[in-house]
């Protein structure tokens, strides 16, 4: 079975970021609720999850950003959800603006589990296969550039009632990723405004593999998977830095923007130069 909501979302200061808009994490955790709301309008509450040792897994993420949102804006979330084998779901989502345009697109791909097991909360509409995949697959890394690389630490006091990480904290240890891969590169505000350019995030995939552990740090390495016209392909990656795993991984797109025109534009020679030796496939596609 598949359904349709509306939940309303007031956005507050304190989720405004360096940029002057609300961030992404407010999106994400506004959808988020909302797709906990649907467990339990299936009878399960987050409280007799908790009880029963089911949890909700996330194990992909889409997202697209339309456009920004300022403080004490009433959004709207619009949620549908598809239903698969194994405690698969799918939930495509709408942050909508006062106006009912849509501010975001966040579909994720989650499964619920109990006791670490694969657990059939809602009955299957459709396959595992069918679901997983409507999400692509993320390109392993060649190894034939630099990364640059960031470590942050994992508070315990950030979990949530069932002692995990949500998604959208895996969402700011990418965005810390972004921001230290302008820094390590060695640009500067009025760098960007000399070339005339900046990037923009809006979107990308975003791939679970391991929960956040705890007490530990994350370490965050980022670079240019290639360029694509007004595109630039990010590549992250999120691992334990004791043990190394991949915890998780992205493909974002930044879109590459003229400042004085306000305009998108081919990233300039001067900024090909700067990102050479963290950049994939200088070339643009894969191999």
């Amino acid at each position: 079975m598949s359904v349709t909501e509306k939940e309303q979302v007031r956005t507050r200061f304190s989720d405004l970021d360096t940029q002057r808009h609300t961030t992404s994490r407010t999106y994400e955790d506004s959808c988020l609720g909302d797709r906990y709301r649907i467990l339990e309008e299936a009878g399960y509450s987050w409280k007799r999850m908790i009880e029963e040792s089911v949890r909700l897994q996330t194990v992909g993420g889409d997202i697209r950003f339309l456009a920004q949102q300022m403080e004490n804006t009433e959004l709207s979330i619009r949620t549908s959800y598809r239903s698969g084998q194994d405690g698969l779901l799918t939930f495509s989502q709408e942050v909508l603006d006062p106006n009912g345009k849509v501010a975001a697109e966040i579909k994720t791909l989650a499964r619920t589990e109990k006791d670490g097991k694969p657990f059939q909360l809602i009955a299957a509409e459709a396959t595992s296969e069918e679901l997983i995949s409507s999400f692509e697959s993320i390109p392993s890394f060649s190894g034939s550039c630099e990364r640059t690389l960031a470590e942050r630490d994992l508070f315990y006091c950030e979990r949530n009632p069932f002692g995990d990480y949500n998604p959208s904290h895996y969402w700011r240890l990418l965005e810390e990723g972004r921001w230290n891969f302008t820094a390590e590169c060695g640009l500067s505000l009025e760098d960007l405004v000399a070339m005339d350019t900046t990037l923009f995030y809006m979107g990308g995939k975003i791939r679970y593999r391991k929960p956040l552990a705890a007490g530990r740090r994350a370490k965050i390495q980022t670079w240019i998977h290639s360029f694509d016209k007004i595109w630039s392909r990010m590549r992250q990656e999120v691992s334990d830095s004791e043990t190394g795993e991949i915890l998780a991984e992205s493909m974002d797109d930044l879109l590459v923007v003229s400042v004085s025109k306000s305009r998108p534009k081919k990233p300039g020679e001067d900024l090909l130069k700067v990102f050479a030796r963290v950049t994939e496939f200088p070339e643009g596609g894969s191999k």
